[in-house]
């Protein structure tokens, strides 16, 4: 029996669903899309920007979904892996980690502000060039990349 395709709460783009990825990702590995998973998945699309785990329990909470902070980090590698998310470098001690969700959106890099953490989204196609002519040097085969540059955003160098 075919399962019925779940409609994407958002755009993905020509790829296809997340969602329907996301249930492909943990079938091959023998666990199932439940309904905690797919309010999950549905949260992180509707999520414009970086968020942290914490940030999914309180959308999840407002919106009437009980799911358990350990439940929301156990899935976050299965997402990670499934190139449905990926963990950024800007976070700190205070805040953790921030995520994005990836799938069926153009690559971008980061500037990362290391007093504010102001984050920037940019796309700059002479350093993906750029990147792809190092690795050929080095006789790899590029298959992704991640970048994020750190430095002091004008607001913080600018005089108090």
């Amino acid at each position: 029996m075919q399962q019925e395709v779940e409609a994407c709460p958002v755009a993905c783009g020509d790829a296809k669903c997340c969602i329907e990825h996301f249930r492909e990702t943990l079938q091959v590995q023998g666990k199932r899309l439940t309904d905690e998973r797919r309010e999950l998945m549905r949260t992180i699309c509707s999520i414009d920007g970086h968020f942290r785990p914490e940030d999914l329990e309180r959308i999840l909470l407002a919106k009437g979904v009980t799911i358990s902070l350990p439940t929301i980090y156990r899935n976050l590698p299965v997402l990670i892996e499934a190139g449905i998310i990926r963990r950024t470098d800007a976070q700190d001690a205070q805040e953790g980690s921030q995520y994005e969700h990836i799938w069926g959106h153009e690559h971008h890099d980061h500037l990362v502000c290391v007093r504010c953490r102001k984050l920037i989204e940019f796309q700059y196609p002479a350093i993906d060039a750029l990147q792809e002519v190092v690795a050929r040097e080095h006789g790899f085969d590029l298959i992704n990349h991640r970048l994020e540059l750190l430095g002091v955003c004008a607001d913080c160098r600018a005089p108090a």
